[in-house]
This record gives C-alpha cells, sequence and structure tokens, in this order.
C-alpha cells in the first residue's frame, strides 16, 4: 500500500498519484497508474471544484492508463483535462502558476513499470536535477540496464533522487520466482483440471479489480478458453485483452468477483452465481494468486500450494523482489532513495539500513 503523499522534494509544484489536501494546489497531476492507492481524491469534490476553476490544469498518464481511467463514469469529469503520454517518448511539460503566469519547465518520459496494465515510472529533468518516480513496479535482474532512457550514452544518467516502490524490500521476499514461473505453474494446474470435463471450472480468486490481464491471455491462448469477468469495459480499445475475455458466464475459467471483496469462497459457488450446466453440476477449485503468502512460509518449493480440498494458493506478484531492488538501485546508484511503501512489520529506517 503507497504511504507516497504525491510531492518529490525536487519539484513540489506537480503531484504524482495523489489528489487531496495539499496536492490540490499543484500544476499538473501524474498517475503511474489505476489501483486505489494511488488515485486518492482524484474523483473527490475538491478535485472537481480545481477543475472548474482550472483552464491549464492536466493529468498526465500512460494511453492505456487514460482509457482505463475514462472506461468509469466517476471520473469523466476528467475527460478534457487528461494528456496521455507516449510511453518512452521524452516530453517537455510546462507547470504554470494561473495567476501569475508563472512557468517551470521539464521534461518527463514515461518507462514502463510492468506492474499492471498502463503502469509507468516517471523520469522528471530539469533545473533540480533528475528524478525517478516508479510507481508500483516489477523488473527482472539486469531489465534497468537495457532501459536506453535511463543512460546517456553507455553511462548511467546522474540521478538526484528515487522514490522507490519498496513493497517487498525484505530480505524474506528475496527471490519471487518470476511471471513466467508463476504462470507455468498456475497453466499446469488449471489445464489439469479443466482437461477432465467440461464441467470442472477453475474460479481465479483475484483482489484486484485489474492487473491480471496477463494471466487471463496467457490461459486464454494457451487453453482456448475465455475468462469469464464482471465487466468489459475497461477493454473496449484493448483489443488484445478484449478477445481473451467475456461476460459469458458458461466457461471453464472464472475471474469474476463477489460484490464484497472480502467475501469468501464458499463449496462450489462461483462469484457469479452459476452452479450447473444442461443439468450438471460444476466441480469447483479456487486458485488465489498471492505474494504475501508465499513470502511468510519458511518453505517455498512450489509456486502452487494446495490449501484445502478444492483450494490453491499460487505465487504471482506485481511487485519487484528484494533483490530485483537491490539489482535495481545498484545500477542506478541515485544520490537519494525514498520508500514509497514500508513492508509490514518494519520502519522507515529498517528499510533505509538495507540500500545497498
Amino acid at each position: 500500500m503507497s504511504r507516497f503523499g504525491g510531492v518529490m522534494r525536487e519539484y513540489p509544484r506537480l503531484s504524482i498519484d495523489r489528489f487531496d489536501r495539499e496536492n490540490l494546489r499543484a500544476r499538473a497531476y501524474f498517475l503511474s497508474h489505476c489501483h486505489k492507492d494511488h488515485m486518492k481524491g482524484l474523483r473527490a469534490p475538491p478535485m472537481k471544484r480545481r477543475l472548474a476553476c482550472s483552464l491549464k490544469v492536466h493529468l498526465y498518464c500512460s494511453p492505456v492508463t487514460k482509457e482505463l481511467l475514462l472506461s468509469s463514469p466517476r471520473y469523466k469529469f476528467w475527460e478534457n483535462h487528461i494528456v496521455a503520454l507516449e510511453v518512452e517518448t521524452p516530453t517537455q511539460i510546462s507547470l504554470i502558476e494561473e495567476a501569475s503566469g508563472e512557468k517551470e519547465d521539464i521534461e518527463v518520459t514515461l518507462l514502463p513499470a510492468g506492474h499492471c496494465p498502463g503502469s509507468v515510472m516517471f523520469l522528471f529533468q530539469g533545473e533540480n536535477g533528475t528524478v525517478l518516480y516508479t510507481g508500483d513496479f516489477r523488473l527482472a535482474r539486469g531489465e534497468v540496464a537495457r532501459m536506453e532512457l535511463l543512460h546517456s550514452g553507455s553511462r548511467v544518467k546522474d540521478i538526484q533522487s528515487v522514490y522507490l516502490d519498496t513493497t517487498f524490500y525484505d530480505p524474506k521476499f528475496y527471490q519471487i520466482p518470476s511471471r513466467e514461473e508463476c504462470m507455468k505453474g498456475i497453466m499446469e494446474l488449471v489445464r489439469s483440471w479443466v482437461v477432465q470435463s467440461p464441467y470442472h471450472v477453475v474460479w481465479l480468486n483475484c483482489k484486484a479489480a485489474y492487473g491480471y490481464e496477463y494471466l487471463f491471455t496467457n490461459l486464454s491462448e494457451e487453453l482456448g478458453i475465455k475468462v469469464h469477468v464482471n465487466k468489459l469495459d475497461m477493454f473496449k480499445n484493448m483489443p488484445e485483452i478484449l478477445y481473451h475475455v467475456t461476460t459469458n458466464q458458461h466457461t471453464q475459467i472464472h475471474a469474476c468477483r463477489h460484490p464484497r471483496d472480502d467475501e469468501l469462497f464458499r463449496g462450489n459457488k462461483l462469484p457469479c452465481g452459476i452452479t450447473s450446466q444442461n443439468g450438471h453440476q460444476f466441480h469447483v477449485i479456487s486458485v488465489k494468486p498471492s505474494t504475501m503468502w508465499f513470502g511468510e512460509r519458511t518453505r517455498k518449493t512450489s509456486v502452487i500450494m494446495r490449501t484445502g480440498m478444492s483450494s490453491y494458493r499460487a505465487c504471482f506478484s506485481f511487485h519487484s523482489s528484494y533483490s530485483e531492488i537491490q539489482d535495481f538501485l545498484s545500477h542506478i546508484c541515485p544520490e537519494n532513495v525514498y520508500p514509497n511503501v514500508i513492508p509490514v512489520g518494519s520502519t522507515e529506517d529498517k528499510v533505509k539500513e538495507k540500500w545497498w
């Protein structure tokens, strides 16, 4: 859960992933991705009033994030204020104080964050130095070395500060299986279940409203089975995802969600309520993608663990592991590092003690 307050020390006139309190005075806003802990105040009345009184305040994000945001009627009032920036394309932005006309120019570059569809890191360059805000990210070891826009020729740019996703910056999460390894384990489990009969069904008990599209598309491509979800409107302009999901309940893979996120899986009942087809009762297993649960375990023998008669946990992480974060920091060598998340049971001081 992000604890970043929205304002960077170097560029206090812009606000990132926070849209309330003192952030209402920002000259420009940035959204790294569409998860709720990064959207505080985004649709609240104070922000609506702020936009109603402004002609020049904009929200900058990736094209995919813009699509996801505007797919919800609750954010339609942002429509004329959103500017989608192409990923890996440096862009000049002017931060203008509307009352005085005072202007500050910065260059911003969106870099892939590997967290969920549309997620990006923001690289800011201006008079106060070069600063990187990671948002939430999952980068494999060595991946940062291949990001050309973090480099000047053969050397890394001089980075003043990095505002860092430290969700799993704890030695017990030293190694988290790669997304490909996790996908392979989940694929084997799902395949072994659905091939038994058309009435063997899998429920993917996914916590977030979106972010698991990598899982859905891979299962659909490999098994030829579309994944049932509650709604499709957020993917209407993303054919690469839309093709693999469906609102048709008569499919063997479900990622539908209960009306309340904390409602537990009960017996054979799927969240959408369907229990049978053609008079045949469904045989249902639940698979819960999780990282925290795996990190807490001392024995990590498999990415899949059976937890009940018909329930499984599957390791699947949206955030970098301890070793991946170390690799990231040792490559870019920033002067300052500020944690955006305090791992469970830790403190900011303990996090900073482990930097290198």
